[in-house]
């Protein structure tokens, strides 16, 4: 399991490449680097309980990581 700052990252990077795809930009341009992109976001991304809530590794996450 990916410690809870990288999940954190994980989340927040997810965010902007789905944005990224909506809006009408250069990033990202082939099918190749959409998939590196997508793999890269998945590879952190938090296992989801069965309410849909994030399940979060259980070290501790301080502010000074987050920024």
């Amino acid at each position: 399991m990916s410690l809870r700052y990288q999940q954190y990252m994980a989340l927040k990077r997810t965010k902007n490449f789905l944005r990224c795809l909506l809006t009408v930009s250069e990033y990202p341009k082939t099918k190749k680097e959409m998939r590196a992109e997508a793999s890269a976001c998945l590879r952190h991304f938090p296992f989801l309980h069965d309410n849909g809530q994030p399940m979060w590794s259980k070290d501790d996450l301080t502010e000074d990581v987050l920024e």
